[in-house]
């Protein structure tokens, strides 16, 4: 009875196992081999370069450039999606009419593919025939969003837009969990409301504020869709983000090999903040 139960587990499991073998150890185990390779798109020869994809691609300012965009990007969308996030947050945590209908608006954003999100904005932002810079004009601003000065700030609001709903979701499911009793006994003692966010609300909010920026930053930082869809990576590299960076490296200049090599460097160098910040969330959560 038992060999026949774990025979059938095997069998229910083994379709799983075929997708994660296809879709996740293969990929990675010819990211292992292609590194090691001089792999081109335009070249059916594969000779061996041992570390040189490595090399060139630690030698490569580009690549600097990449990561370091992509970590500012990271930071301060991350930074500006919090803020507003308990912002709305705590607004939305009281009762009033249409209080359901709001929330749901308040969530469309999130649930719009992000390639399809960018599409919308390129439309609307554009110089020529946008809605937004029309209305800007009528009001005296006069400025293409996607100039040098405004392309980065530009992307960080479109990027806001779009994941502010997903912290608010975040942040409003742990104020929910605070109890009313707190906040009266609060307000007997004197507190103002401010003073009760800071003290109260604030400190108790922690755990699910630092789950909410752990997920924004992870998924902030490997951000290619909406910059390939708004700028391409440009004016210049002005945008280009280590997602972008591997995908042109790949794709446009046909190296698979370097790609490889990046993506690879780019895991081992963010394999120890993430553990840092993993072991942080975790044990915000455990308090």
């Amino acid at each position: 009875m038992v060999g026949m139960r774990r025979r059938d587990s095997y069998i229910l499991i083994t379709p799983l196992a075929l997708v994660v073998l296809a879709l996740v150890a293969f990929p990675t185990l010819y990211s292992y081999y292609a590194s090691l390779f001089g792999v081109h798109l335009s070249d059916t020869r594969r000779p061996f370069v041992g570390m040189d994809n490595y090399i060139n691609m630690l030698t490569n300012p580009s690549f600097y450039h990449s990561v370091f965009y992509s970590l500012k990007f990271s930071v301060l969308a991350t930074l500006v999606e919090i803020i507003l996030g308990i912002g709305l947050a705590v607004l939305m945590n009281r009762s009033f009419k249409g209080k359901g209908i709001s929330t749901s608006l308040i969530l469309l954003p999130m649930m719009v593919a992000p390639s399809l999100f960018a599409l919308i904005f390129r439309l609307g932002l554009n110089e020529f025939v946008g809605i937004i810079p029309y209305y800007l004009k009528m009001i005296g601003i006069d400025q293409n969003p996607f100039d040098p000065e405004w392309v980065n700030t530009t992307l960080i609001a479109i990027d806001a837009l779009q994941w502010i709903p997903f912290v608010f979701i975040i942040i409003y499911a742990g104020l929910t969990t605070i109890p009313e009793d707190i906040y009266e006994a609060s307000h007997i003692d004197g507190a103002s409301p401010v003073q009760a966010f800071f003290t109260i609300t604030l400190p108790m909010l922690v755990p699910s504020i630092a789950t909410a920026a752990f997920l924004r930053g992870i998924d902030a930082f490997k951000i290619y869709d909406m910059i390939y869809v708004l700028t391409n990576g440009g004016p210049g590299e002005s945008t280009t983000s280590v997602s972008m960076f591997i995908y042109k490296k790949a794709f446009l200049d046909g190296d698979l090999g370097g790609a490889a090599a990046a993506s690879l460097l780019l895991s081992l160098i963010l394999a120890f903040p993430l553990s840092l910040a993993m072991k942080y969330v975790l044990k915000k959560e455990g308090q």
